[in-house]
C-alpha cells in the first residue's frame, strides 16, 4: 500500500547509534522488504524501513510501499527489531548472534524459520549463532571493536582449538594481511595445524605452494572413503554455511580468474544437488506408496 511519507511518524525498536574505534559493523545488505508501519488514529507508527525512509527523502519522493498493519504481537514486534538491527548495522555481530538464539529458544523455532519471518537469510542467521560458540572470546571481544572484520571472524572461527584461532588472527588484527586473505589463510592453517602463522603468511603472500615430503601437498585431495556413513546434521550445518557463502558472492566483485574457476565448482555442486534431489524424491515417492 502507497503512503504518503509526511504521515509516517516516530520509530521504535531501532537501537541508538553506536561508534566503533576502527571499523563499524556495516554489512553489504539490503532489506528487500517494505518499510513495515502501524496504522494507529494519527497516522502511520513507522516499526522497520528508516533507511529507506530516509532515502526516499533524499531523493524528494512523496509516496512510498509499505506494509501496513492494523496491530502487531510482541512475537512479530520481537521479529521487526532483530530484522531492523540486522539491516541498520548498529548492533555489534556477538550481540546480534545471542539476540537470534534467544529470539529462537523462546520461541521454539528454527533458522530457516526466523529467516522466514524476518527476511535475513539462514546461512547468516548460522554464521552469526556459530560465532557465539565457536570463537574465541577474546577475538569476539575484537570483533565487537571494529577491529576484526566478520568476514574475518567467521573463517578464523572455523579453526577448532582457541589458541590457533588467536595466532591465525594476528596478522588481521595488525594489519598484516587483508580480509582478501582470510579463506586460505584458515585453509591452509586447518590442512597444516603445525604450520606457523609466519610459514602461512610467507606462503600466502608469495604464492608459492609448500613443499611436503612424499610429494604430498597441503592442497592434495585424499581419496573418498566408499564406506562413509553421511551425517546428516553435519550436511545440513554446511548447506546452511554454503547457502550463506553463496548469498556473500553476489556482493563482491570477483576476478575474471577466480570467477570462472567458481562458476566450474558450482557446476559441479549444482550436478550434485540434482542428484541427490533425485533420489530423495525417490525415497519419498515410494514411502508414500507403501
Amino acid at each position: 500500500m502507497k503512503i504518503s511519507i509526511s504521515e509516517i511518524v516516530s520509530h521504535v525498536g531501532r537501537p541508538p547509534s553506536i561508534k566503533t574505534q576502527k571499523k563499524n559493523y556495516s554489512r553489504p545488505v539490503r532489506s528487500k522488504r517494505d518499510p513495515i508501519v502501524l496504522k494507529t488514529s494519527r497516522g502511520y507508527k513507522l516499526l522497520s524501513g528508516e533507511n529507506i525512509i530516509n532515502e526516499a527523502k533524499f531523493k524528494g519522493i512523496k509516496e512510498i510501499e509499505c506494509t501496513v498493519k492494523d496491530s502487531i504481537t510482541d512475537q512479530e514486534r520481537w521479529e521487526i527489531s532483530l530484522a531492523e538491527q540486522y539491516f541498520s548495522a548498529l548492533i555489534p555481530p556477538m550481540e546480534l548472534g545471542k539476540s537470534f538464539s534467544r529470539y529462537r529458544e523462546a520461541n521454539k523455532i528454527t533458522q530457516q524459520e526466523l529467516a522466514r519471518r524476518t527476511g535475513i537469510t539462514p546461512g547468516t542467521i548460522h554464521h552469526y549463532e556459530s560465532l557465539i560458540k565457536t570463537l574465541d572470546p577474546n577475538l569476539a571481544e575484537k570483533l565487537d571493536a571494529g577491529i576484526l572484520t566478520f568476514k574475518e571472524a567467521r573463517s578464523i572461527a572455523d579453526i577448532e582449538n582457541h589458541s590457533r584461532q588467536r595466532e591465525i588472527a594476528q596478522p588481521f588484527i595488525d594489519g598484516t594481511l587483508s580480509s582478501v586473505h582470510v579463506e586460505r589463510v584458515v585453509g591452509i592453517a586447518k590442512s597444516e595445524r603445525h604450520m606457523t602463522i609466519q610459514d602461512i603468511i610467507e606462503e600466502v603472500i608469495s604464492g608459492k605452494r609448500k613443499i611436503v615430503e612424499n610429494n604430498e601437498s597441503v592442497f592434495t585431495i585424499p581419496p573418498p572413503n566408499q564406506n562413509i556413513v553421511p551425517n546428516t546434521n553435519l550436511l545440513e550445518t554446511s548447506i546452511l554455511k554454503i547457502a550463506g557463502e553463496l548469498d556473500a558472492i553476489q556482493l563482491q566483485d570477483i576476478p575474471e580468474y577466480r570467477r570462472l574457476k567458481l562458476i566450474s565448482s558450482l557446476r559441479i555442486l549444482d550436478s550434485r544437488l540434482k542428484s541427490t534431489l533425485h533420489y530423495l524424491n525417490k525415497k519419498t515417492e515410494k514411502t508414500m506408496k507403501i
